[in-house]
């Protein structure tokens, strides 16, 4: 397993949003960013996925560029978020990188947090919390990992989250930054797993907080689920030589249960939270199955 390094305190950072369509929402990102305790240098690099003429033009007369250090980049060549991640990572120009989407919210703490972390791991990953940017009802349709310590996946290895994630420059030069060929999902995880395989540790830190903002209908929420069990099912498989395992195919019938006692059409389960669980879990038990038979694969 990957010992802690000492790395030292970072000449500043570069906060990297990767962005499609980031409009309004992204004002909300940047507000927050301008309300950081940070006492070091930091900027704030939009890497437009879009490479819209729009965005653009907005970044370069935002109220907060000069207090940001804010600035856009062109990351329209490639689809992807893995791809708007490094070019904004390329762009950087302090030696410690911190990534954030586009429409959540950090806390005034979450780069103090990161760096703090940072001098004794190669990544560093923090807390997300739901109750900030959502309604009640759609807040209870998710769960968040628990702020104890990080996600194990595939009973392997920890990782964060892309919404919240910290990454020494020179690690990230090391294991060739993020694979593009992981375009909206799983990218997160393999970059932390190609992180600690090449002898880097993956710090903690729950004072790190972002507010992160949930799909707002059923069907989404349902489609984000399938699509992130889809690609970790396929990241899993990936790995498997190096540990990850698949899940037991037993625990399917628990899920199956689970969804058949809470189907929405049953009168204890008519209220909006509970039908929003629903979704979620059942775009999760359908893109476990669909990741499996696709790769060929037990992964549920």
């Amino acid at each position: 397993m990957p010992g802690d390094q000492t790395f030292g305190t970072p000449n500043g950072v570069s906060v990297v949003i990767a962005a499609f369509d980031a409009l309004p929402d992204l004002d909300t990102q940047l507000d927050a960013l301008a309300k950081q305790d940070y006492a070091g240098s930091f900027e704030v690099v939009v890497s437009d996925n879009q490479a819209s003429s729009e965005l653009r033009k907005h970044v370069e007369n935002h109220p907060l560029r000069e207090r940001l250090q804010l600035r856009w980049v062109d990351a329209g060549q490639v689809a992807g978020t893995s791809h708007a991640r490094n070019v904004g990572s390329r762009a950087a120009d302090f030696d410690f990188i911190a990534y954030c989407d586009q429409d959540d919210a950090v806390h005034p703490g979450w780069l103090t947090a990161m760096t703090d972390t940072a001098r004794d791991h190669g990544l560093v990953g923090g807390l997300l919390e739901r109750d900030t940017l959502n309604d009640p009802v759609i807040a209870q349709w998710r769960a968040l990992p628990p702020a104890d310590k990080l996600p194990v996946l595939a009973h392997f290895l920890p990782i964060t989250f892309g919404a919240n994630m910290g990454i020494w420059r020179k690690v990230f030069d090391e294991i060739g930054g993020w694979d593009d060929n992981y375009p909206t999902a799983a990218g997160d995880v393999d970059i932390c797993w190609r992180g600690q395989l090449a002898g880097h540790s993956l710090g903690y830190n729950p004072k790190a907080l972002v507010a992160y903002r949930y799909r707002t209908t059923r069907r989404g929420m349902f489609d984000q689920a399938r699509g992130y069990n889809i690609a970790e099912a396929r990241v899993a498989k990936q790995y498997s030589a190096h540990g990850a395992r698949g899940t037991n195919p037993l625990i399917l019938f628990g899920y199956l249960g689970w969804l058949l006692f809470r189907l929405p059409v049953l009168p204890w389960n008519w209220p909006a939270g509970r039908r929003g669980q629903w979704y979620w879990v059942a775009g999760a038990v359908t893109g476990r199955v669909e990741g499996s038979i696709k790769i060929r694969w037990i992964y549920l």
